[in-house]
């Protein structure tokens, strides 16, 4: 079973330019990854005022999906329950909300900004594929992937917002792409789709190197050279073969 996976690695606070929308409409994808933070604002970093901005970023993202006929990760909004503050990524299928998963390991940043962890996984299927999510720093806990690996994913997705770094080599760059999403994938038996912003966000300036990787390394991935601009590209992923693959870690356990 093939499906086929677009990787929007952009700004965020802005909608997707006309281009942009038919470099995506043609490629006829199962899903679309945005990045972290996509809905909010990124020159004003306020909570509450994000959250309620977020329900109609939210709504241009359920668009999106009905217009690509496709399940959308959208990327993540800042979202409440009434009394706490959410790091939040929802999942659309063809404008219907599928799912969603709360960020479990906030950062030091967002939690002085009162967001809030979250403290489950989550698993959806849709169109015959299981699907998790994990948010940026999440991935810096190895127990978030150990625990997704009960739950049998086939396709986890990172919407992430990293700062940019500087002075940093390319080999190092490399280095965490292994010991975080390889690993990551190896961990968790599942394909890892991570998805970057770009520009900057609340007056820091990010580095985008989205990518996809599976237990036998890095699939596909924007070079350095390109980590500060928007890239959209796609990537064919056999769900079959990753099920095979954690069959045959059971059996070697």
């Amino acid at each position: 079973m093939l499906k086929k996976i677009v990787v929007v690695q952009c700004a965020t606070g802005k909608q997707l330019a006309l281009d942009e929308n038919l470099l995506i409409f043609k490629q006829r994808p199962s899903f679309v990854v945005l990045p972290e933070y996509f809905n909010v604002n990124p020159a004003r970093r306020d909570t509450e005022r994000n959250t309620v901005e977020g329900h109609e970023w939210l709504r241009y993202c359920r668009t999106l999906s009905e217009r690509f006929e496709t399940i959308l990760i959208a990327g993540t909004a800042v979202e409440s329950d009434g009394e706490r503050f959410f790091n939040t990524s929802i999942v659309f299928n063809n404008g219907e909300r599928i799912g969603s998963y709360r960020k479990q390991n906030p950062t030091v940043n967002e939690r002085n900004h009162n967001i809030t962890p979250g403290t489950e996984p989550t698993i959806i299927e849709v169109g015959g594929v299981r699907i998790s999510i994990l948010i940026c720093a999440d991935v810096l806990k190895p127990e978030n992937f150990e625990r997704l690996r009960s739950l049998d994913p086939d396709i986890v997705f990172i919407p992430t917002v990293s700062p940019f770094i500087p002075n940093e080599t390319i080999k190092e760059k490399y280095a965490r792409d292994e010991k975080l999403f390889v690993e990551g994938s190896r961990v968790s038996g599942a394909y890892c789709v991570k998805c970057c912003g770009v520009g900057e966000l609340w007056g820091g300036r990010l580095q985008g190197r989205s990518l996809v990787s599976a237990p036998w390394g890095i699939m596909q991935r924007v070079s350095p050279e390109n980590e500060d601009k928007t890239r959209i590209f796609s990537v064919v992923l056999d769900i079959s073969e990753i099920r095979e693959f954690r069959e045959k870690q059971r059996l070697v356990r």
